[in-house]
Parts: structure tokens; sequence; C-alpha cells
């Protein structure tokens, strides 16, 4: 039995279609129900708070391997703490990790540091582990959304500095070959996409998949921090992200692997076909 966290979200809604689809016995922990409704009866639930022990414990039950999306809003880590213990208490076999790329960089970002203690968390536990380095997402684009539909804008901090951003279905894949197969025990993987892009990029593939004219309009990287604390963003992790955009804007810290074709055997999804796949959110 596989136990999957943020079962709801962007990978982990294309890792519970994967592992369906390979027959893999699943199941899935939520706080909220009815965003699991769309889910098959093959597909185990438990619904609760995963700060409540009863509800991890009951999660565990016979569960093998654990695929676990941090929660970075949890600054404490007190629900990863929670995971990481009752799983070592269950006699989980392995747990795979979504870390980030900003890992490399760790002391000398907020969002880095974050990742790195919850690797040391579980690295600590004595559980065999693999960890998904990703780099940016190209999902990141949903953020756009609002902007786009009223204004026909999208506001870029990072001016014209370029990264190679991953699809979810990418992580994913990756994520459902090594909870489904041997040997990626304390291997770490830094996952991005094929292609170097900078917002301008993505924003006029973007513009030409909607069929609809699009700016993107640099803005100075204190603006695009105050957008995000609006939003409730915590402050070490505005902090964060604030030294990502200024490292990605000077061209420093950014990474390009091909570790999702080698361990997948297919090359990593374009941002072209990402956009097509989801153009009917922009519209």
């Amino acid at each position: 039995m596989i136990l999957i966290t943020g079962a709801t979200g962007n990978i982990g809604t294309e890792l519970v279609k994967q592992l369906v689809a390979k027959g893999s016995p699943l199941r899935v922990i939520s706080r909220e129900e009815k965003k699991l409704s769309h889910l098959g009866p093959e597909v185990e639930r438990v619904i609760g708070d995963r700060h409540e022990p009863s509800v991890v414990q009951r999660a565990l039950q016979d569960v093998e391997k654990v695929f676990v999306l941090a929660a970075l809003f949890d600054i404490d880590h007190e629900a990863d703490r929670l995971l990481i213990n009752e799983a070592k208490n269950a006699g989980v076999r392995q747990m795979v990790l979504i870390s980030s790329g900003t890992i490399h960089l760790a002391e000398k970002n907020s969002i880095g540091a974050i990742h790195r203690e919850i690797e040391m968390l579980i690295e600590e536990s004595g559980i065999p582990w693999t960890f998904l380095r990703a780099g940016g997402f190209m999902s990141n684009a949903f953020q756009w959304v609002d902007t786009i539909k009223s204004q026909a804008k999208v506001f870029n901090p990072t001016g014209d500095g370029k990264f190679a951003p991953i699809s979810p279905y990418d992580v994913a894949a990756v994520a459902a070959l090594v909870l489904t197969s041997p040997g990626h025990e304390g291997k770490a993987y830094d996952l991005t996409g094929s292609q170097w892009l900078s917002i301008h990029d993505q924003v006029t593939i973007l513009s030409k998949a909607i069929g609809k004219p699009v700016q993107c309009i640099d803005i100075p990287i204190e603006a695009a921090a105050e957008r995000i604390r609006a939003n409730g963003f915590p402050e070490i992790l505005i902090q964060g992200m604030r030294d990502v955009w200024s490292r990605t804007r000077s061209g420093e810290g950014s990474f390009q692997t091909n570790e999702v074709e080698k361990l997948t055997g297919r090359p990593a999804q374009t941002f072209e076909t990402w956009c097509y796949e989801h153009r009917a959110a922009f519209m």
C-alpha cells in the first residue's frame, strides 16, 4: 500500500492517476473529502488533519511507502514531524519527498533551508528515502490566471532571467517510478524541464496557446513581494522568493538536468504542451 499526501495538488493529482493506471494499491489523506469525489473506489481515503495523531495512524495502517508533499506553511514542521515519526513506528519502508532545487542554496535561501530541514528529519528517522528536488514548476503559471483574465497582463519580477520549468506530470512520473521500482533508496534527483525559458518566453508561448495577446510587464522584486504578502504568504517564504527572483534575474542559481528522460525513458514535457493541456484555465 502507498500513501499519498498532497493528493489534490498539481503533482499529487497526476501521481494518483499514474499509480491507479499501474494498479498500485493506493490510499490518500486529505482534509477535504469533496476534493476527492472524482476518485474511483480503488483509491482508499482517509479524511482528516495531518496534525492529528489518530488520523495519521489510521492513514499509515498497512502502508509500505509514503509520498510526502511537505507542508511549507507549517514552519515548525509539526505535521511532517508527526507523519515521519508515525511512519517509523508503522514500519514504513520508503518515503519519497518532493523537495526543491533551492536545497543547493540551503543556508543562503530560506526556502531551501526549510526543505533541507525536512529532508534531515527523514534521514534521521532511519526510514529509507528518495528526494525529488524539483526546479520551478510550469504550473506556477496558474498564478497569472486572474491578471490574464482581467488585464491580459503578467507581472514579472525576474526580468529576462531564464530557468528550466518542469511539468507536474513529469515530477509525478518520476515519483511513480521510484515508488514502484527498486534501487532508488538513498538517492536525490534534481528534476527540471528541458527548455531554458524566461517568464517573457513563457508568456509568449501561453499567449499563443490561448489565442489571446498577453503582455509581460517587468516589476521590481519588492512589488512582487508585496503581492504575495497580501495573499498571506509567511515572511520566511517571501524572503526565499525574493532571493530566487533576484538570482533568476541575474542568471544565478538556475540549473537544468535530463534526469526525467534518464529515469522515465522519455523527454520531459515542453511548456507549450503544458499550456495547451491547461489553456482552459486561462480563458
